[in-house]
């Protein structure tokens, strides 16, 4: 099953800051520990990065491996390459906003299998966008805080 799905996010940190907390992928752990369970970065170049990632989602630790192409500070495309959403792809475009805000557009399309395949579309579709708007919100939280 496919699921494609867009939105934008307003971020108050510059973009250059925003697109490095996203990208530093040895640290999203550490960062976002609600997240992921583990992040493992086992290929890198300036501009990409293979790793593997364990997340929970309905209670089930998901593994997945993941290839990040970076265009700084602009895109940042995620190919997931094995794991139940193996074949999806998320492509975040990120550019100024006012008063030096970050805007991030993503567009994500996701190749269901694995549980999220035999779940209906309307309980998978949320679940999705929230992990991925989470990662935003996360960032915003620390990048005010950072601020305070």
């Amino acid at each position: 099953m496919r699921l494609s799905m867009k939105f934008t996010e307003k971020l108050s940190g510059p973009r250059v800051v925003v697109f490095s907390e996203v990208t530093d992928f040895e640290n999203l752990q550490e960062k976002f520990p609600d997240l992921f369970v583990s992040i493992r970065v086992t290929k890198r170049s300036k501009t990409s990065a293979v790793t593997e990632e364990k997340f929970s989602v309905l209670g089930t630790v998901v593994s997945q491996r993941s290839r990040h192409t970076m265009r700084r500070p602009t895109t940042h495309t995620v190919e997931i390459l094995t794991g139940d959403l193996g074949g999806s792809r998320v492509v975040e475009r990120y550019s100024d906003g006012p008063c030096g805000t970050t805007i991030v557009k993503v567009e994500a399309d996701f190749l269901l299998g694995g549980l999220l395949s035999i779940l209906p579309q309307f309980m998978v579709r949320p679940m999705i966008e929230s992990g991925l708007r989470r990662v935003f919100r996360d960032l915003e939280a620390r990048l005010s805080g950072s601020r305070a």
